[in-house]
């Protein structure tokens, strides 16, 4: 691990629970505090979020764990990834991270209710039961940051192990993968968010470098993993053009493109209040100095010509390596789709419906249902 955990919360509920046991035990010189759940929030409420990157809340929470992905309003499109919210926060410390604004804990937090999200995931693959679910742990912390102490990786990959209709995407800056390593692929997949070195090594304190987390794809690929790579957020900087074409080469040189199930784009975005955030915690990041415009769903965009130029110089480039690999945009209007991917998804059921043609296609051997565009629709 690149960071340092000094301190664990403890629920008083999960004492005994097998999570709150075994991470306990991984960080034996961390202080512990038991506190009454009804006690938490004050407990909580003083503590910054540069602190709370170093203490872990062991804790259940009531209420809906699994959840579409909160994406944002039209004319911007969605993907319906459906969001496990297994854990909150991230012990990285990434200078254009939305969780800074979006949650209300400040510290790590981790969920030992696992049956809980079980019981809600079989109760969502019964209530539709030919559309094909992607699933994923990394919408509000990192998937596998935390797998050293909590083994979840596995459990997971396990819990969906030949699940008709399933998949379970896993996305990291990390190279935390001996975990999930040890658990059968079958329809898992190992995604890592990229970005040029120049960001990385500024922008995103603890993460691991572009060059170990493409070792660790190669392993997952050489261990029967399906991948992914997502360019989210992209960021605009003095040379970005060649620094992310350089992104995509390594990309390639390092591992099979056959076993890429999907690669997807963003480009940096945040709700306005969000600049104060970043311009009181990283003064010295220069990721809000280009030119940007609020969009249609209120958050900050770099202007439009800007985001067509970001987003076909690294399509084009993916494109020379493999011409039928699955792209997507995530939170772009369906103008910038056809522009630069040559085709417009008619709304976020039919992109739904794409992605499920799509994994039928590349990987055969997962279990799912033929597509039929009329169980993507509500």
């Amino acid at each position: 691990m690149q960071f340092k955990i000094e301190k664990i919360i403890i629920d008083d509920r999960v004492v005994e629970d097998a999570l709150t046991l075994q991470v306990s035990s991984r960080l034996p010189d961390a202080d512990v505090k038991i506190i009454h759940h009804k006690e938490l929030a004050q407990e909580l409420e003083s503590i910054t979020l540069t602190e709370g990157k170093r203490i872990l809340l062991i804790t259940r929470r009531s209420g809906e764990l699994v959840k579409p992905c909160p994406a944002t309003n039209p004319p911007y499109l969605c993907c319906r990834y459906t969001v496990i919210n297994q854990a909150w926060q991230c012990p990285m410390d990434c200078t254009y991270c939305v969780l800074q604004g979006y949650l209300g804990k400040s510290v790590m937090t981790v969920f030992s209710d696992t049956d809980v999200i079980h019981s809600q995931i079989i109760a969502l693959l019964e209530s539709e039961p030919r559309r094909f679910f992607r699933f994923g742990t990394g919408e509000l912390a990192d998937s596998l940051a935390l797998d050293p102490l909590t083994d979840q990786a596995a459990q997971w990959i396990n819990f969906f192990y030949n699940r008709p209709n399933t998949l379970i995407e896993l996305k990291t800056k990390s190279d935390n993968i001996d975990g999930a390593l040890k658990a059968a692929p079958s329809n898992a997949v190992l995604a890592w968010s990229v970005n040029p070195k120049q960001l990385i090594d500024k922008e995103e304190l603890h993460a691991a470098s572009l060059e170990a987390r493409l070792v660790a794809a190669k392993r997952a690929q050489e261990a029967g993993f399906m991948l992914a790579f997502h360019f989210d957020p992209m960021v605009l900087f003095p040379g970005w053009e060649q620094a992310y074409r350089n992104v995509v080469q390594q990309i390639f040189s390092t591992v099979d493109s056959k076993r890429i199930i999907w690669i997807s784009l963003g480009a940096f975005r945040f709700p306005p209040s969000f600049d104060d955030v970043i311009r009181q915690r990283f003064p010295g990041s220069g990721i809000l100095n280009a030119e940007m415009i609020r969009g249609l769903d209120g958050k900050m965009r770099y202007i439009r010509p800007l985001r067509e130029k970001l987003f076909k110089t690294v399509v084009d480039e993916i494109r020379k390596y493999d011409k039928n690999l699955f792209l997507y945009f995530c939170m772009e209007a369906p103008w910038m789709w056809d522009r630069i991917l040559g085709w417009t998804p008619d709304n976020n059921g039919h992109l739904d419906y794409h992605f499920a043609l799509s994994v039928k296609k590349r990987f055969p051997q997962i279990d799912m249902s033929t597509p039929d565009i009329a169980d993507y629709f509500d």
